[in-house]
């Protein structure tokens, strides 16, 4: 496929700001019917979770936004974003976000009123980036080390036809990157680059990327089975296998793959200083060379839509009954 000049979110929409994953929502995978990898047996955290948030809102319509370069999380939904940080109680922004809005450093990025809106962080009104006729999939970002302030955007665009492509802000204009022949599945950004879960003919699936201004993209070999609902991006490009039951870890060039973890189930996925897996059994730390660590049981964590980590602590929206969701903290050790 040739793909043109436009992801995001991948991973997790966790991990955003110098990095930004994002992705299509989904239900969490099904339980594996292999047993999981030996594991610690005990706890590995030495606190228990708190929640931060209780809201009368579906856990399945709801995402979390974290940055590399500080602490602050927020959790957005279709009318508010709520700030997280650390030690302070959640302050709610009330904001028109929509379904599939993301973050760069200083600003909300979402689909208002026919068009790509910018609300700030701080406050203040909205501004039009461009024009849009029809709410995208899905959005992501990648924004630049501070002090630069060089943020790029993109989305995941369905059209009426049911054509998929992927779409990015360069300057004042939007342009198609990578318009592809089957369906996209997942996306996420790192740096300039658009990485993507692609089944061109609607069985197989492979892993793309192209840059945001478009291009040649690049693929892994096609595979077989049901394609990954989540990329993550934080230097490398990780996801769950569910065909395979295994966590993966991809070069941002496609070149090298290595399993993390076999026999496991990791869905959803965030990736910080370490990778952290949920799970019917609980939510579970993935470091390189170790067997993977139980920080939260499965009564505790529950059914967990979103997961999202920083370098000191761990979030995740847990289903708390029909049109309810909980927002939980857990700090985490060196």
């Amino acid at each position: 496929m040739r793909c043109r000049r436009i992801h995001a979110v991948v991973a997790v929409g966790l991990a955003l700001g110098a990095v930004s994953s994002c992705r299509r929502r989904s239900a969490p995978e099904p339980r594996a019917s292999t047993p999981p990898p030996q594991a610690d047996s005990g706890l590995a955290a030495a606190v228990e979770p708190i929640t931060r948030l209780s809201l009368p809102i579906s856990a399945y319509h709801a995402t979390i936004t974290t940055t590399s370069d500080d602490d602050v999380a927020y959790l957005l939904t279709s009318g508010a974003a709520y700030r997280l940080i650390p030690g302070r109680e959640p302050a709610e922004l009330p904001i028109d976000l929509g379904f599939g809005a993301t973050a760069t450093r200083a600003s909300f990025i979402h689909w208002s009123r026919g068009g790509v809106a910018e609300t700030p962080k701080a406050g203040g009104a909205s501004r039009r980036l461009v024009a849009l006729a029809a709410r995208p999939q899905t959005f992501v970002a990648s924004a630049a080390p501070a002090p630069a302030s060089d943020s790029r955007i993109a989305w995941l665009e369905r059209s009426g036809e049911g054509r998929f492509s992927l779409r990015a802000l360069i300057g004042k204009k939007a342009i198609t990157a990578c318009a592809s022949p089957g369906s996209i599945d997942a996306i996420a950004m790192l740096d300039e680059w658009l990485f993507f879960v692609e089944r061109p003919a609607g069985a197989d699936w492979r892993i793309g990327r192209v840059r945001t201004g478009g291009g040649e993209a690049t693929f892994t070999a096609a595979r077989q089975g049901r394609a990954p609902s989540m990329l993550a991006a934080h230097g490398d490009i990780y996801y769950y296998d569910g065909n395979t039951y295994q966590v993966r870890r991809l070069s941002p060039d496609l070149q090298r793959e290595r399993a993390l973890a076999s026999s496991f189930v990791c869905s959803p996925i965030a990736v910080s200083a370490h990778v952290y897996c949920a799970q019917v059994e609980g939510i579970f730390e993935l470091r390189d060379g170790e067997r993977p660590r139980r920080l939260v049981p499965g009564s505790v964590a529950r059914v967990v839509t979103e997961l999202a980590a920083t370098p000191t602590r761990l979030l995740w929206v847990a289903d708390a009954g029909a049109d309810k969701l909980e927002l939980l903290e857990l700090p985490l050790a060196p």
